[in-house]
C-alpha cells in the first residue's frame, strides 16, 4: 500500500520522526567538549538553566583612551526573553536622547527618542549588540549552540599567569549573526573549570576579555564584572580599553510582550 493511501496512524508509522537533540548533546566527544561540560557544571548545570525563562541585568560599560581615563560611560538596562525563542530589549540614555533596541528574534531596530533609525550602521548595532550582549553574558551555557564548532588547543600557561585550558570555538557558515566570521578562543581553569577569560580574532583586529569576578543569581553562576584589552596575533594583552559591569541581575521576571513588538 502506497503512502498516500496510509491511515494518518500508519502514515505516523512509516514517516520517521526528526527527534530533536539535547543541547549538551551537539557538544563533541572530544576534550574540549569535556572542558565545556565541566565549565556548565561548575556554573550551576544545565538542569537549573533549563528551568530559567527569561533574564534582566543592567549592564555599564566604561570606554577608556589610550592613557586609561574614562572616555564614555553608559548603563543599560538589558530584558531578554529566553523561551520559546530568543528576545530582548535594550534601553538607554545618553546626555538628553533616550535609546532603544528592540529584537524580536528574526528582526531588530534601533531607536533614537522614539524614531527608528534607518542608516546601516544602526540596523547592525540592533541585530549585533542585542545578540552579541545576550552572547557574553550566558557563557558557557551558549557554547551548546547549534552549528557550534568546539576543539581543544592545550593548556596556555603563559598568557594569565596561571594554566588555563584553551578551547577554540568557531561558527558554521549561517550560524547566528556572525558564523563563519569569527574565532574564539575561550580558557577556563585548569581546575575548577571556571570561565576566566576569551581571545577574539574577528577578522580585522583581535582582543582579549578576563572575567574578573562572578556572582551567584538564583543558582548560577554569571561574571558580574570582566575587562576587555586590545590585542595582536600573537594573543598578547594591550591596552584596557572597556570595562563591563553587570548589575541587578535577575531571572523569571514578569515581562511585557510589548516590550518585544517593534514600533
Amino acid at each position: 500500500m502506497g503512502i498516500l493511501s496510509c491511515t494518518p496512524a500508519e502514515q505516523e508509522a512509516v514517516i520517521p520522526k526528526t527527534i530533536e537533540r539535547h543541547p549538551l548533546d551537539r557538544l563533541p566527544d572530544n576534550k574540549g567538549g569535556e572542558i565545556v561540560r565541566k565549565s556548565i557544571d561548575y556554573a550551576g548545570g544545565w538542569d537549573a538553566w533549563e528551568a530559567k525563562e527569561n533574564f534582566s541585568f543592567y549592564k555599564i560599560i566604561t570606554q577608556l583612551d589610550s592613557v586609561g581615563d574614562v572616555r564614555k560611560k553608559i548603563k543599560q538596562l538589558h530584558q531578554y526573553d529566553m523561551k520559546p525563542h530568543f528576545k530582548a530589549n535594550m534601553t538607554w540614555n545618553v546626555a538628553e536622547d533616550d535609546y532603544l533596541i528592540v529584537n524580536t528574534g528574526s528582526s531588530a531596530k534601533k531607536y533614537e527618542n522614539g524614531k527608528w533609525l534607518e542608516d546601516d550602521k544602526s540596523k547592525k548595532e540592533a541585530w549585533n549588540s542585542s545578540f552579541g550582549s545576550n552572547y557574553v553574558v550566558q557563557m558557557p551555557f551558549k557554547l551548546t549552540d547549534p552549528g557550534t564548532v568546539i576543539t581543544y588547543d592545550n593548556i596556555d600557561s603563559m598568557t594569565y599567569g596561571k594554566p588555563v585550558h584553551a578551547v577554540k570555538v568557531e561558527y558554521e557558515e549561517g550560524a547566528g549573526s556572525s558564523g563563519g566570521m569569527h574565532v574564539w578562543w575561550y580558557y577556563f581553569d585548569a581546575e575548577t573549570y571556571d570561565l576566566v577569560a576569551n581571545y577574539l580574532d574577528y577578522g580585522n583586529g583581535h582582543s582579549i576579555t578576563t572575567y574578573e569576578t562572578f556572582e551567584d543569581v538564583d543558582g548560577i553562576r554569571i561574571h558580574n564584572r570582566r575587562l576587555s584589552y586590545s590585542s595582536n596575533e600573537k594573543k598578547e594583552i594591550g591596552l584596557l580599553k572597556t570595562i563591563y559591569e553587570n548589575e541587578q541581575m535577575k531571572f523569571d521576571q514578569n515581562f511585557d510582550e510589548a516590550l518585544f513588538t517593534l514600533k
